[in-house]
């Protein structure tokens, strides 16, 4: 049984670059079960939740994020909450989406939700046929203006992001950051790729063989798919929509009860029409 995926982060104070790997296959095993994308579809689903959960590693305590794709060419819809402890859940519709866009058109909101703060941090982007592989890289650019780089293993479901340190001036002695990311992946590429190639999921030999390059290990923590959806969630939301519209949005005059679907968990709710009319 494959352990729950987790998101080791690390620092390179001699070049100024923090790593984050994360660690993916149980939570990739856990998304193919849930939902029916196959082929083309679920290759861009696995590879877009394993760009996108590396954005944990940015979240203070008790912080969430969302991510929310608008496509329109292609038409699709990607929806992808977490939160600072590494819990998350997502969905991709239409259900069926089976290709893998080589670029997308459409747009990216990213919200992000702050402890005592009434209204979240909300930016929009405007994806202008962008590079799948970009996108990840663009939201950290503009919404957060990190120089950052993200890397996908084509042996297993692990990913890596790297992103490049600020200069900074402590003491008087000034650092002198000369590489660029992508120089800094080609110097430690080769190494990386190795354990991309291991496919484990073994914490110690994930944290040994990256310190060999110099590194600090900073912590990890555990990634995995959890949904909060319960029954009486679903009733409340029915209630709001029979207040506002009436019941005959929701039920044909002759049925009695309906059975609901969680998008993100897929988990089925049987709901009578009398919890409606008491």
């Amino acid at each position: 049984m494959l352990p729950e995926s987790r998101l080791y982060s690390f620092i390179d104070q001699k070049d100024g670059f923090t790593l984050h790997f994360l660690e993916g296959q149980k939570l990739i095993h856990d998304l193919a079960i849930i939902h029916s994308n196959r082929g083309g579809g679920f290759h861009y689903f696995r590879d877009a939740i394993l760009s996108i959960q590396l954005m944990i590693a940015y979240l203070k305590t008790d912080e969430g994020l969302g991510v929310y794709i608008d496509s329109e060419e292609p038409y699709f819809r990607l929806k992808v909450e977490m939160s600072e402890q590494g819990q998350m859940r997502t969905l991709l519709l239409p259900e069926e989406f089976n290709e893998f866009p080589k670029t997308i058109t459409g747009r990216c909101r990213v919200v992000k939700t702050m402890p005592n703060e009434a209204h979240p941090y909300t930016s929009i982007i405007e994806l202008n046929n962008v590079n799948f592989h970009e996108v990840v890289n663009t939201i950290l650019r503009e919404s957060y203006q990190f120089n950052s780089e993200i890397f996908l293993s084509e042996e297993s479901d692990q990913s890596l992001m790297i992103m490049k340190l600020p200069e900074i001036n402590i003491n008087r002695v000034k650092t002198d950051y000369k590489l660029t990311v992508l120089e800094y992946w080609r110097k430690h590429e080769g190494h990386i790729s190795e354990l991309f190639k291991q496919h484990t999921s073994e914490y110690d030999i994930i944290q040994s063989h990256l310190e060999k390059t110099g590194l600090l290990f900073l912590g990890s923590r555990e990634i995995k798919f959890k949904c909060h959806c319960s029954r009486e969630r679903m009733v409340r939301g029915l209630w709001s929509i029979v207040k506002t519209s009436g019941l005959d949005q929701i039920f044909l005059p002759e049925e009695t009860e309906i059975e609901t679907k969680c998008d993100y968990c897929k988990t089925s709710y049987l709901i009578l029409k009398e919890e409606f009319t008491n």
